[in-house]
């Protein structure tokens, strides 16, 4: 049977449980090796106080931390190497940044194909291209991605989705808002994917694998949703560059900026974005082109040139 090798990272348990959906068929048919990855300390879910904006800078800067000895057999030969995240501020969370970094991820990664598998709010593409580098300087191949969203608004999943971190609670905000985070049926029809990837491992067929799982539906991107995430993702890394200049995680003397970008962000998202969206439609036709051939390469698995 073919080796499969799964690392992921999941705060809340959701990314694990598509990971599970899509492993499904694969169980008595491959030999899995499952790494979960930890982080030390952990961090906290639900997010407490301002725990969860100090990890903006280093999710962004794709500063390496600290997590618990990974537990694989890096001298087997891997026939596929499978990692799961989510999303922390546009940007893959630390913990994956800091396996992705590591020497043995290098050597068990080095010449080896790579599919992705990422549970997001809606914005997802900043962070898999970073992914798409780490992987590369790695000596992998990206043969695959997977990319569930929450399928909500965007204004109504932002408040949903600081509701669920925030709380720990997956319910309907005062039984007005819908619920936070991927539903439970594009979860549970993740198992769908899970053959596909099989049969192409099985059969050595993965560089046709996408084109594959897009029959599926594996990747579906907004195009609203994108130009706003191009645009986020340079003002991140204005802001995690401003924070920094006061210490590290954890550091007192960086609350103030912290709290001044908690509050950017969320006039941002509330008044500035609805603008820029509708700007975005307005202009859309000047742009189709170049905004289709966009969709198109994010939907694929080309590496940056």
């Amino acid at each position: 049977m073919k080796n499969i090798l799964v690392v992921t990272y999941s705060q809340s348990g959701q990314l694990n449980s598509i990971v599970d959906n899509v492993l499904n068929s694969l169980k008595d048919k491959a030999n899995i090796y499952r790494e979960y990855l930890k982080p030390k300390p952990e961090y906290p879910f639900p997010w407490g106080g301002t725990s969860f904006w100090d990890a903006m800078p280093e999710s962004v800067e794709m500063i390496p931390s600290e997590i618990e000895t990974v537990r694989f057999d890096t001298s087997i030969d891997y026939d596929l190497i499978i990692l799961g995240y989510p999303i922390w501020f546009l940007s893959p969370p630390i913990p994956l940044t800091t396996f992705l970094k590591s020497s043995k991820a290098k050597k068990v990664m080095n010449g080896k194909p790579i599919v992705t598998i990422i549970g997001s709010r809606n914005m997802w593409v900043g962070a898999q291209e970073n992914i798409k580098d780490m992987i590369s300087d790695n000596g992998g191949k990206l043969v695959g991605n997977i990319s569930l969203r929450d399928r909500h608004h965007n204004l109504p999943s932002v408040v949903t989705i600081i509701y669920w971190m925030i709380t720990g609670k997956k319910d309907s905000l005062w039984g007005i808002f819908p619920k936070p985070g991927i539903s439970d049926k594009d979860i549970e029809e993740a198992d769908r994917f899970g053959p596909i990837i099989l049969d192409s491992v099985e059969n050595d067929n993965l560089n046709g694998l996408q084109g594959r799982l897009l029959e599926e539906k594996s990747v579906e991107i907004m195009p609203s949703i994108l130009s706003i995430e191009k645009k986020g993702k340079k003002i991140f890394r204005i802001w995690s560059k401003f924070i920094l200049k006061k210490g590290g995680p954890g550091n007192p003397a960086r609350e103030p900026r912290l709290k001044m970008f908690k509050w950017y962000l969320l006039f941002v998202i509330f008044i500035v974005s609805p603008i820029v969206t509708m700007f975005f439609y307005l202009t859309y036709p000047l742009f189709h082109f170049k905004i289709k051939r966009d969709i198109n390469y994010y939907k694929g698995v080309k590496p940056i040139n």
